[in-house]
């Protein structure tokens, strides 16, 4: 055990969401979270669980449970956080639907709290399918760990994450210009331009999924679909900083007729202390 006098200050934070978000038509309605779980400021385990859900016919789940966990190396000082959460049989308006998913994100602390390092091991979907159709997904081997790494190397970094987001971020921009819509690619290059700037915020876009394939009329770019009046749909997408880092396995922009915003498997964590 280590000594008392040698033990720096630090709150780690965690937390996980199965599902959440808001209506706003045909009716005005926020969603109520499925199994949130948070994690102590002093660290530990909590577990949330939700059985079947439906709500007005729009979105639906058979059952869904999230977890959060933190430990705390006695001999490094290094801390870990994982954070998962599970959904299956989800249905948002029959035209996304999926067995399983699941966002599950590994989070290392060093002891010196400097940058944190992640894992996405676990995340993934099971029996995607838009408007009817099986969907595959292309995943990024950078954030899959697939790529050529320091031999023994298990986690991601900011910098690799910031690098495989701006490639990311280019071929977008270059999909959305080339469909010759101006409004939308005004609307990419405001939510993914930052991401091409050697001098970028202190943040990383970045998605899981690098394409996805559909026998379908939708719009799809990357990891973003486009489905004629039903909305925007993201999947995958990683938002990380130097001490923190959350995850999103999908995220809805419900359009017309149906408008909200509904975020399926979300986690995240990292922490604050005395340096």
């Amino acid at each position: 055990m280590r000594s008392l006098g040698t033990q720096r200050f630090y709150v780690p934070r965690a937390e996980a969401s199965a599902v959440g978000g808001y209506l706003e038509e045909p009716i005005r309605k926020v969603l109520p979270t499925l199994a949130p779980a948070s994690l102590p400021p002093v660290g530990g385990y909590s577990v949330g669980r939700s059985g079947a859900f439906n709500l007005e016919e729009i979105i639906s789940c058979s059952s869904a449970f999230t977890r959060v966990s933190s430990h705390e190396e006695p001999k490094s000082g290094s801390r870990s956080i994982l954070v998962t959460a599970v959904v299956e049989d989800l249905n948002i308006l029959e035209v996304v639907r999926a067995e399983r998913v699941v966002a599950q994100l590994s989070i290392v602390i060093p002891a010196e709290r400097g940058p944190i390092a992640i894992c996405l091991a676990g995340s993934g979907f099971q029996g995607l399918t838009l408007a009817g159709h099986q969907c595959d997904l292309a995943l990024n081997p950078i954030l899959r760990l697939e790529s050529e790494r320091a031999e023994g190397a298990s986690t991601l970094t900011y910098a690799e994450a910031h690098v495989a987001g701006g490639k990311q971020a280019e071929s977008l921009l270059a999909c959305f210009k080339s469909r010759g819509e101006e409004d939308l690619y005004q609307w990419a290059l405001r939510r993914h331009g930052w991401m091409t700037s050697a001098s970028s915020s202190g943040n990383a876009l970045c998605s899981l999924v690098d394409g996805l394939k559909v026998a379908h009329p939708s719009h799809s770019c990357g990891h973003i679909v486009h489905i004629p009046q039903f909305g925007r749909f993201f999947f995958g997408e990683l938002l990380l900083s130097a001490h923190s880092a959350q995850f999103i396995g999908i995220r809805a922009e419900l359009g017309c007729p149906v408008v909200g915003q509904v975020a399926v498997t979300s986690v995240g964590g990292g922490g604050s202390g005395d340096n």
